[in-house]
This record gives structure tokens, sequence and C-alpha cells, in this order.
């Protein structure tokens, strides 16, 4: 079955071909940023109406949706579930247009207080330059997700200022870990720090000592290293780089690494966290390299510290990361401190 590397692939060489007016690369969409400054949204609270979108990949296991209705009700939240996560149109959850149509009502309803997703995929890409940056801006409100949803959690909050959330989508697994990290997030405006699991520390693929300072960005590796080129790309002066990967071999990861490399985002940024990159051991061993080998490669001189197995993305237990916000990342501790609430 084709995963979303194969979609990525094929469907911007499909737009590339057909010419299709939507996916011109004649001239790169011109995009305003809006403002400087930080927006943050209000706290999620008991009894709050939220969104459920499918902005990217269709629903095939049904049962997600109301599985995933009744973690939002044990939260204490009214959610109400777009059209687009029951639409099917080829791979994606509804059309582009149909799906952007759903992101517009969830936040120009002044009812609804946060927009979830439910789940990644691919598809983002295809609505993003048709965005009104201004629904953002007039209507800031938490918007989470990861996957395919990276890209539109950075081009968000690099245009806007609007904080955004990496963490988990519908058909995450909900455990105890996810569900508690989310609510400390969202649902409070306390200033936070998260620590990893010091047993995962030790088997760590790579790891750099020091602290660095700055604001998170970042997510999947095979979304954020497609946006390389376009004008939603984020600025990473500065910043505490956040990846995460799955089911990738280590060649493809080495490639992805290597074209962000090639961009300058290593020689940008002041720190690095690394999720746990789960099922990115190759095919054949004796013909590759190894996951930790190509980590070692690209990181093990690094001048920023390196923190490894966070648990972020693709991965059981989720962290709900605030893009946009100021921490400290200390990789001796294996803590990230935020300097400043990461709602209102």
């Amino acid at each position: 079955m084709p995963n979303r590397r194969d979609f990525v692939r094929w469907s911007m060489l499909g737009a590339f071909l057909l010419g299709n007016s939507r996916f011109s690369a004649d001239k790169a969409p011109e995009v305003p940023s809006l403002t400087k400054e930080r927006l943050l949204p209000d706290r999620l609270k008991i009894g709050d109406k939220v969104a459920v979108v499918g902005l990217a990949g269709a629903v095939w296991n049904k049962k997600v949706i109301p599985n995933f209705k009744l973690v939002l009700e044990n939260l204490g939240l009214l959610p109400w579930f777009a059209p687009s996560v029951y639409q099917q149109s080829g791979y994606l959850s509804g059309t582009d247009d149909e799906r952007l149509d759903d992101l517009k009502q969830a936040l120009l309803d002044p009812e609804i207080k946060a927009v979830f997703c439910i789940r990644g995929g691919w598809g983002i890409a295809r609505i993003v330059e048709n965005m009104d940056w201004v629904w953002f801006v007039e209507n800031p409100k938490i918007i989470i997700g990861f996957s395919d949803i990276t890209y539109l959690l950075n081009a968000i909050t690099f245009r806007t200022g609007l904080v955004t959330y990496h963490g988990p989508v519908g058909n995450s697994g909900w455990n105890s870990f996810t569900v508690d990290a989310l609510k400390k997030a969202l649902f409070s405006s306390e200033v936070l720090q998260l620590s990893t699991d010091a047993l995962q520390q030790i088997d760590a693929k790579i790891q750099r000592p020091g602290k660095a300072k700055g604001a998170l960005i970042g997510g999947n590796l095979c979304v954020f290293a497609s946006m390389l080129g376009s004008p939603y790309f984020p600025d990473c002066q500065g910043k505490i780089l956040v990846l995460e990967e799955i089911g990738e071999e280590p060649y493809r990861i080495d490639r992805m690494l290597t074209s962000l490399r090639l961009a300058g985002v290593f020689s940008q940024i002041s720190g690095l966290i690394l999720g746990e990159f789960a099922d990115c051991s190759p095919e054949s061993p004796e013909h590759s390299y190894s996951l930790s080998e190509v980590l070692q490669q690209h990181f093990g001189a690094a001048e920023f510290p390196v923190l490894s197995n966070a648990p972020i993305g693709h991965t059981e237990n989720k962290w709900t990361l605030p893009f946009g916000v100021e921490a400290v990342l200390d990789a001796d501790l294996g803590t990230l401190t935020y300097q400043s609430a990461v709602v209102k």
C-alpha cells in the first residue's frame, strides 16, 4: 500500500505534468507575514466546543471517529466533526476545496475553541496556498496535529506568529501519558518543564551535550524537508528543531537530512530534539548504514546539543509541543523547559 512518501512524490509529479493552475510552479505565491508578534490562543476549559477536521488523508477505519469522540468527551470537551472527516476523494478526506472550507468554518466559528485533526497522511501542501492568513490572526485558537499536519503548523506559526501544537491526532493511541501531556499543555497556563525517560536516553542513537535556547519548530522529517523551497518554510535561525519519523530506511533519512544540511538549516539552529524513529531499520542491513550510523554521521560532531528518543510524533507516548514558544533544551538532563506559558 502506498505510504506518505509515495503520495508526496507522485502527487507532486502529477501536478507538474498536468499543469494544473492550482499547483502552477511558474511563480511562487506571495505570502506576507501578517505579524511579528507571537499570538497565544486561549487555553481549553471543560465544556469548550472543539472541531475535528480532515485536512489530509482519508479515514479508512471508521471506528476511529467514535473512539476519538469518546476521548474528547472524556476530556470534558464538546466535539463537532466536520464533513471532511467522513469523506473520501482518492486518498484524501475530501476534495481540496472541501477540506479547506472545513478548516475555514472551524476557524471562523466563535464557539469553537480548538481545531483537532482526525489524522495525517498527505494533503496539507495542496491547500496551504489558498488559506487566508487573516483567519488565524483574527481567530487565534488551538490547532494541533502531527505527521502531515507538520506542514500546517510550521506555515501558520511562521506566517502569522500564532503558536501551534505538535501533538496527537484522532487516530493516535490515546494512552494516559499522551492524554496527561495534552492536558498539561492545553488546559493550563502554567509554565511547564518536560523530562525524557532516563532509561530511554541510555539507549539513545545520538546524543550531544549542552544547553540551547530558542523557539520550537519542525515535526515530521519527511514533511518538514518537503517544505524546503516553499514560501512556508520557517525561519530556522536560533530555533530548536524537532524531528521525528517512522518507517523510513536509513538511506532515506540520510537523504532528507542532507537536504536540510545543504539548505543551511543545521548551521542556523540552536538545538535539536529527535524522536524515536520507529521502524527505520534497513531491510538489508548488510547493504546499508544503520540508523544510528546515519545520525552519527550528521550530528556526531554537531556544535549544538542533541536530545534523542524524545516522545514525539509516531510513537505510543506523545508530548504536546508548542511551536513558536521559547524553550531551553538541556540535553544532559533530558529536559525541555518553556520560558513562558504556552496558552493564555
